[in-house]
């Protein structure tokens, strides 16, 4: 092999374990979610809410505004929408996940990937503890409506995700990157991933709407859809 050759690959080397270095740590964001937060404690008002009857709702609307005054807004049918008790240790992660996402291309791409593996550890520590009655998820509909009803009082977090998916042949210059993000493997499509986050505050009896638009957006990233290299 000629020193060129040696050289390329060094450095497609190098690219790949700092990308593999990169997606370990944004892992790290993810892991331990209730390492500062004890799931028991953080439960507890919404368990004494729902004792004593305090609940409310979360109704709204998920939807591409409109791009002519003669057409109708575009609902986004089929966004997931998940509501879990607040958690300040799991906001910050969200925020880190998110600030690091600007730094390069390849932590972008990781991006969306860590976000919805955070909701579902918490999801996850949650259950585990026996307070999977404090996971509300619900789907929005084909008007692009939605509404969630008996939650306790107190602040929660509004996770909605709508994903598209595209295929190889309309990823474009992506599919050209392959075994860089994940040695081994190669680009088949991607999903195309927008994330809303809100934070609402339920009272006893009361009623929260929302308005989640494409142009209001928290997050919008990619999921890669891979497949292993012939012959591994």
């Amino acid at each position: 092999m000629g020193s060129r050759s040696l050289a390329h690959s060094t450095g497609v080397a190098d690219r790949g374990r700092t990308v593999i270095g990169r997606v370990l740590a944004l892992g790290l964001l993810v892991a331990g979610v209730a390492s500062v937060e004890a799931v028991d404690a953080l439960t507890e008002p919404y368990r004494a809410a729902a004792a004593a009857g305090a609940v409310g709702s979360v109704t709204g609307r998920v939807y591409e505004e409109r791009r002519r005054p003669d057409v109708a807004d575009r609902p986004l049918a089929g966004t997931a929408v998940t509501l879990l008790p607040r958690s300040s240790e799991v906001l910050r992660k969200l925020e880190d996940i998110k600030r690091t996402a600007r730094t390069s291309a390849n932590d972008f791409r990781a991006a969306a990937p860590a976000i919805l593996t955070l909701r579902r550890a918490y999801e996850k520590e949650l259950w585990e503890s026996g307070a999977a009655d404090l996971v509300m998820a619900t789907v929005v509909d084909s008007e692009g409506r939605f509404s969630v009803g008996g939650l306790p009082a107190g602040d929660w977090l509004l996770l909605a995700t709508y994903s598209v998916k595209i295929d190889k042949h309309s990823a474009g210059h992506a599919s050209k990157q392959r075994g860089v993000y994940v040695p081994g493997t190669h680009l088949t499509g991607y999903q195309r991933v927008t994330v809303w986050l809100r934070e609402v505050t339920i009272t006893g009896g009361g009623s929260q709407n929302v308005e989640l638009t494409e142009r209001s957006a928290w997050f919008a990233g990619v999921v890669e859809e891979r497949a292993p290299d012939a012959g591994r």
